[in-house]
């Protein structure tokens, strides 16, 4: 009767978990829209020079940043779908994931206010770095108490791991050529999302 009991509340925990993430990260794709505001008053000279000087760079900041979000969330769905059990430091670990996601609205708009600064571009690294870092806690937080559902082998778990240190390493490496000041580095983000869009995942990994 305990075992049921406790197999009941962890279930609970899981599905509790799913939902405050998915309202988080639903939340803040939403804010990310709020940085594209146009001035009132101006003639149409004015607009078209808005248009390409901070309109254009502000929708680029906006895609990226909705599909990076969009890229966590596809990932944490997919680790949250290997967990079948939960205790209180999994849940504080996930709110605080879930506490660095809410800064990448402010990060972005950061960078698209400064698109061309170093130090705009170091912010949002270090908030990604800092996001991903935490999602890579709670993966081996659930491994380590073995929290995970048995199928998720060796083999998988180490790829599930690859798919969260890897983008750390490229927003890593793009800190130090930040300081290039050049509008190429910021075009680096992209490469993360082509290797968790189209690579990297296990045909087994969906269980």
């Amino acid at each position: 009767m305990d075992t049921l009991r406790e197999r009941r509340h962890a279930s609970l925990d899981v599905k509790r978990i799913q939902s405050l993430t998915d309202s988080v990260f639903a939340i803040v794709i939403t804010i990310l829209s709020l940085t594209l505001v146009v001035p009132p008053g101006e003639n149409d000279e004015g607009i078209r020079r808005f248009l390409w000087d901070q309109i254009l760079p502000k929708l680029f900041i906006f895609f990226l940043g909705f599909v990076i979000v969009g890229a966590y969330w596809v990932d944490t769905h997919y680790n949250h779908h290997h967990i079948m059990k939960v205790d209180k430091t999994s849940i504080w670990l996930n709110i605080v994931f879930l506490m660095f996601i809410c800064l990448i609205p402010f990060s972005s708009g950061f960078l698209a206010n400064y698109l061309y600064t170093s130090i705009s571009v170091i912010v949002y690294s270090i908030n990604l770095i800092i996001v991903s870092f935490w999602h890579l806690v709670m993966l081996v937080y659930s491994w380590k108490k073995k929290y995970i559902h048995p199928y998720v082998d060796k083999k998988l778990y180490r790829n599930m791991i690859w798919r969260i240190i890897l983008p750390i390493i490229i927003y890593l490496t793009i800190i130090p050529l930040s300081f290039l000041r050049t509008p190429w580095v910021v075009y680096l983000f992209l490469l993360p999302l082509f290797f968790q869009i189209f690579f990297g995942r296990l045909k087994n990994e969906i269980g």
